[in-house]
């Protein structure tokens, strides 16, 4: 298909010169954003600018052909320019999301994954399908154009990766989402109109809304947050928050949806297309909702401050493991740990170094210890620990190892080097009650503080209660 533009006057130079000068200045301004506020990773601001300059060179092409022709014929060699910026672009979205998040976040994706399957069903019935059914165009044209809406879907892959994934909120990710989405919607429309006049378009009020869009992407790179933008969250699985379900929610009714929009518009229908949309739609939500489950079940099990078991979760595994030994006759060994003048560290330090003093020394006691042990958090600043098959001379060794690797190193607080120590009370037993050994680990924790702390006191033979 060959459309004769009325481009070869200079007031069409004219017309374009805005647009022209916004795109060639946001490779520019995203590079002085970079430099000035200089983020910890600059790889992904770096493609950014490089993706820019392909996309303002593309876009001379274009003004280029079409003033010098007067034509507009796909593919043109502006178009392989585009698709290389689409490429650039998607890399750095990419690198971001791998930065911003920590190992593979699976819940992200799989959410990711439902809105890329609703929205590629929308691509497909009212772009891709229109655009291949054209049998006027030539094969050229019609790679060309449905390439266009891959591309975009590919895109809003990723930018929904993005902005459900972890990591730092603020306006960094709100204008860079905002030029994301501000393209791909001007992109539609374009393809939408193109498919409905049948020609090339050519629409000043569409030149305006990819302005914006470069706009809010130059000034993403321009504000100071970009030095915390990439930052690794601490965050390992995204909250279910009302948005995200609202989002997720619309994503899963969307082809439905789509079924009776094309009825209503008495289309063809394709059932296949549909059903398996539906099954798809389905086992993503299933494997989502394992995924809560999971995570919930994990919660309940987990402090959320030091990542150790919590104290109900050692209850359950003290007394399984108590009736165990009940059948077997092998030694429950158990140590109760507690560090030394933690007030202290609150009191000169503050919470938050408090807070990281308990972390420090929950990775020193959960690296020390042999598999089968059950560490957990026990209470404020006192933890516990279960050595099944635990003999009172292994105990006390394991406690005395336990100790010295704790007071072996000091705890950065944030340039602050301090010494932190720990006292052990430990007991063993037999086929023990749960609460008698307990109550033996607790009062040889005692002996320790009482004896001058950092030491470990093991518990003479246990005598159970009467009743």
């Amino acid at each position: 298909m060959r459309v004769v533009l009325d481009t070869t006057s200079g007031d069409y130079l004219i017309s374009v010169a805005p647009y022209m000068i916004v795109s060639f200045a946001t490779p520019a301004v995203i590079l002085i954003g970079t430099l000035r506020h200089r983020p910890p990773h600059l790889a992904g601001w770096i493609l950014l600018v490089v993706a820019q300059v392909v996309y303002a060179a593309a876009d001379a092409v274009t003004v280029a052909d079409e003033f010098l022709s007067g034509e507009y014929l796909e593919p043109t060699p502006a178009d392989l320019l585009y698709f290389a910026y689409y490429l650039l672009i998607a890399a750095a979205v990419l690198l971001f999301i791998r930065r911003r998040s920590p190992g593979w976040d699976l819940p992200s994706m799989i959410d990711a994954l439902v809105v890329a399957v609703s929205a590629g069903l929308i691509v497909w019935v009212f772009l891709l399908q229109p655009l291949t059914g054209d049998s006027e165009l030539p094969l050229g044209a019609k790679l060309t154009q449905t390439a266009y809406p891959v591309l975009d879907l590919m895109l809003l892959i990723l930018a929904v990766r993005l902005a459900m994934g972890t990591g730092t909120r603020g306006p960094v990710l709100y204008l860079l989402l905002g030029s994301l989405v501000t393209m791909l919607s001007v992109d539609t429309v374009y393809l939408v109109q193109g498919i409905i006049d049948g020609a090339a378009v050519s629409e000043a009020y569409l030149d305006v809304v990819w302005m914006i869009s470069l706009a809010l992407l130059g000034l993403a790179a321009l504000h100071p947050g970009v030095q915390h933008f990439d930052q690794r969250s601490n965050t390992a699985v995204p909250d279910a928050s009302p948005i995200r379900l609202g989002v997720l929610t619309v994503a899963v009714l969307m082809a439905p949806g789509v079924q009776v929009v094309v009825w209503m518009l008495d289309w063809p229908l394709d059932i296949p297309l549909i059903s398996g949309t539906c099954a798809v739609m389905f086992l993503l939500v299933m494997a989502r909702m394992a995924g809560l489950v999971a995570a919930q079940r994990r919660a309940a099990v987990t402090d959320s401050l030091t990542g150790l078991h919590t104290r109900r979760h050692f209850t359950e595994a003290l007394d399984l493991e108590c009736r165990r030994a009940a059948r077997t006759g092998h030694d429950v060994g158990l140590l109760m740990i507690d560090v030394d003048h933690f007030k202290r560290v609150n009191d000169s330090y503050g919470h938050p170094a408090g807070d990281r003093v308990l972390v420090e020394v929950a990775r020193r006691l959960a690296t020390a210890t042999r598999a089968g042990a059950v560490v957990a958090r026990y209470g404020g600043e006192e933890f516990i620990l279960l050595a099944p098959q635990t003999g009172p001379a292994d105990l006390r060794a394991l406690a005395e190892r336990l100790r010295t690797e704790i007071a072996g190193l000091p705890v950065d607080l944030g340039g602050n080097l301090i010494s932190v120590t720990v006292s052990i009370g430990a007991a063993a037993d037999p086929a023990p009650d749960p609460e008698s050994l307990l109550r033996a680990a607790d009062q040889a924790l005692y002996a320790a503080k009482a004896a001058g702390r950092n030491r470990s006191v093991l518990a003479t033979p246990i005598t159970p209660q009467a009743a």
